[in-house]
Parts: C-alpha cells; structure tokens; sequence
C-alpha cells in the first residue's frame, strides 16, 4: 500500500512564482540603503565625526 502525498505543484501559482511581494522588496532596499547611510555617518574615517571628538569639543565650551 503506497502512501499517498500532496502535490504541492498544483499550489504553486505561475504568475507569482518568481516574484517577490512589493513590501518585501521595498524592505530589502530600505535596508541596503540604511546600511551604507549608516556606515558613511557613524565610521569616523569616513565622516569625520567621533564620540571622542565630540566629548573634546563639548569640554572646551564649558
């Protein structure tokens, strides 16, 4: 007696198969671009500012 399994492809829709949904996608870019922002603004070699720089500047206008 073989045992009888579901047949997923008659789920799959073609039309959609291959695409990912909007919010997804939309997600995905917001991510890579908040990376890079972040990297640029928070990396002192590249921005120029740093913690150490900005506790030096806040002591010497006291």
């Amino acid at each position: 007696m073989a045992e009888e399994y579901d047949d997923f492809e008659k789920f799959v829709n073609p039309e959609t198969a291959d695409k990912l949904p909007t919010g997804w996608l939309i997600l995905f870019i917001g991510l890579i671009v908040f990376g890079v922002l972040y990297i640029y603004f928070f990396t002192p070699e590249l921005s120029g500012w740093s913690q150490a720089l900005e506790y030096h500047a806040s002591i010497a206008g006291q």
